[in-house]
């Protein structure tokens, strides 16, 4: 089985290293990486890293976001040329976790199934708690119960019933390449020229979106002018981007924050409340096989 990881990065140069390096470590044999004009020093590292590791950067410099477009040619191209019989479509910020052996042996199950879906676990802190600690030593909280969003009447003004990570969001999709033809907005599912078959996996994907003010400030304004500048997306898609960008301009990244994070006070009522939990679990799996160091 030969199993290849599309990689979208821009400006990721606190995680790019670790995640490819963490995925190559479980199972995966090769990695596309799909860079949307990273300036930070990403593009330096991948290049570095490219000399002796399995790794393909495919340039995407548009601004305007178009996720799907961008994964479908690099989910193709690991197919077509790196002969893929599964990729897995990957941000940066998460890393996926096999319940059950190595990535290929849960997909080894799929018999049938041509998309793996693979539910996430969006790991939280205090919006407003010292960053002293690397980011896989302090984001380790999460939902016991993740919330079902509900429609809201203006994506912008409306509240949230709690903040955004704590809300249920859909999962990820593992795929076959046989039949492929597109990666949808989101990496959520994919589209064959076959009827999708897909099955629920034994893989968590630990996600961590919010890892400093610093970086999550500079992802809200690459994500809002990139869905402002997409005139082809209704407003539903990205509409979270689109919402804490708003809520930036108008009142700056503390109230963006809070939109999206507990602050420290309400994530300890939480957790004696039980409605989260402490799982360490992760940085345990980090401490153990991957010897990082915070970068």
């Amino acid at each position: 089985m030969n199993l290849v990881m599309t990689f979208l990065v821009r400006d990721e140069i606190d995680l790019v290293e670790n995640n490819i390096n963490f995925h190559l470590e479980k199972g995966v044999d090769g990695v596309v990486v799909i860079d949307n004009g990273s300036t930070d020093g990403t593009r330096e590292i991948l290049e570095d890293m490219g000399k002796s590791a399995p790794i393909t950067v495919l340039d995407e410099p548009g601004r305007d976001y178009h996720q799907t477009r961008w994964v479908t040619r690099a989910a193709l191209y690991a197919r077509d040329m790196m002969g893929a019989e599964w990729v897995l479509n990957n941000d940066a910020d998460e890393f996926w976790v096999s319940k059950d052996g190595s990535l290929k042996d849960v997909i080894s199950y799929a018999q049938a199934n041509n998309t793996l879906l693979c539910p996430r676990r969006n790991m939280i802190w205090g919006y407003d708690s010292p960053e002293d600690r690397p980011w896989y030593e302090r984001l380790v909280y999460r939902v016991t119960a993740p919330v079902e969003k509900t429609a809201l009447q203006n994506i912008y003004d409306s509240p949230l019933p709690c903040p955004f990570f704590y809300l249920d969001l859909p999962p990820k999709a593992l795929v076959r390449t046989e039949g492929l033809v597109k990666i949808t907005q989101g990496n959520h599912s994919a589209l064959f020229d076959t009827s999708v078959s897909a099955v629920e996996a034994p893989i968590d994907i630990f996600h961590f979106p919010v890892r400093s003010r610093t970086q999550f400030e500079k992802k809200i304004v690459q994500g809002g002018q990139a869905y402002e500048r997409n005139t082809q997306f209704p407003e539903s898609i990205g509409w979270h981007w689109r919402r804490w960008y708003r809520l930036y301009r108008n009142e700056g990244i503390d109230a963006a924050l809070a939109d999206a994070l507990p602050s420290t006070a309400a994530l300890a009522g939480d957790l004696q409340d039980g409605v989260a939990i402490e799982d360490k679990s992760f940085a345990s799996l980090v401490e153990r096989t991957c010897n990082w160091v915070d970068k």
